[in-house]
């Protein structure tokens, strides 16, 4: 039988979007930033990534939503290692997350079959474009693949280092995922975990700490775990189960901003923190990439569900 995908761009407001219509599912893939903003099998009843309902498709300005890729650093540029803030030029004005999710990316391939969609995007070297992005100093070239089934969405960063010198950063998949009452939402994988607090600094930065049973949401989180034991974590919400497996990486970020911060952000409703986590998938504080001359590395999220 002869399996018809259709794969589109169309334009949202200011932004390109590849729009994916496979029989098995759908899927909806910002140029700009390599941007995964939905993703749906037939046979799920919703998105399996959070959006924001107050999301806004301007160029330059990342969508609030789905996955962000951040890329040469993650978070605040002047909270990076050393090794991280050397490639940048003024860590102290260098934007949050780095470049890669408000630049344009290229669509250099698209494999479809009746079983999945394998799709490529290329972030070119930043040394080889007239747009160079403000404050980095690196070279390399940023490859995003997603790869699509019925029941799980693959994504994988792919930095290959082309300087003659050692290059070393922190990145992050910066996935939102979608809950009908936070209060009623933990994260399994994390037990016993040491974490750096975002929120508590003592003089030494931020705090440390161990993780005690599951991730409860009572109040603004925004912790930074390392040396985890576990690379498949456990998102347990109302409405069922999913399962986040990394790969390339010994860190995530777990974060909500709850009742104050909300008010504060961005495309984002005052009561939007109900409704969303992020859990994402990083390289970050001493978990850092350092890559030789001309080597690789992959990270990778694959997420599937209980429905």
């Amino acid at each position: 039988m002869h399996t018809r995908v259709f794969s589109s761009i169309k334009q949202r407001n200011e932004l390109d979007c590849l729009e994916i219509r496979h029989p098995l599912f759908k899927a909806d893939i910002l140029l700009q930033g390599a941007q995964l903003i939905y993703f749906k099998p037939e046979h799920c009843q919703d998105n399996w990534l959070w959006l924001s309902p107050e999301a806004e498709y301007q160029s330059g300005t990342s969508v609030r939503g789905g996955i962000p890729v951040c890329w040469p650093w993650f978070g605040n540029a002047d909270k990076n290692p050393a090794s991280v803030q050397q490639h940048i030029s003024d860590p102290h004005q260098a934007a949050a997350h780095g470049f890669a999710r408000t630049q344009l990316w290229e669509l250099t391939d698209i494999e479809e079959n009746g079983h999945q969609v394998r799709i490529c995007m290329t972030l070119p070297n930043s040394n080889d474009s007239r747009d160079t992005p403000p404050h980095w100093q690196g070279e390399a070239t940023l490859e995003a693949q997603f790869v699509l089934t019925a029941h799980e969405c693959r994504v994988s960063l792919i930095t290959t280092n082309s300087a003659p010198q050692p290059l070393t950063l922190s990145q992050a998949l910066h996935t939102y995922l979608p809950t009908s009452d936070i209060s009623d939402t933990k994260v399994y994988g994390l037990e016993d975990c040491r974490y750096a607090d975002a929120l508590i600094s003592d003089h030494q930065g931020w705090k440390q700490s161990i993780q005690r049973g599951p991730v409860a949401f009572m109040a603004e989180t925004d912790r930074v775990y390392q040396q985890k034991n576990n690379n498949r974590l456990r998102l347990q919400t109302p409405e069922g189960t999913t399962y986040l497996t990394a790969q390339g990486s010994q860190s995530c970020i777990v974060w909500n901003p709850w009742i104050e911060k909300a008010k504060r952000l961005s495309q984002f409703g005052h009561q939007d923190y109900r409704n969303m986590v992020c859990i994402e998938t990083a390289n970050a504080l001493e978990d850092v990439v350092t890559l030789a001359p001309g080597q690789q590395h992959c990270l990778t999220l694959i997420l599937s569900r209980n429905d």
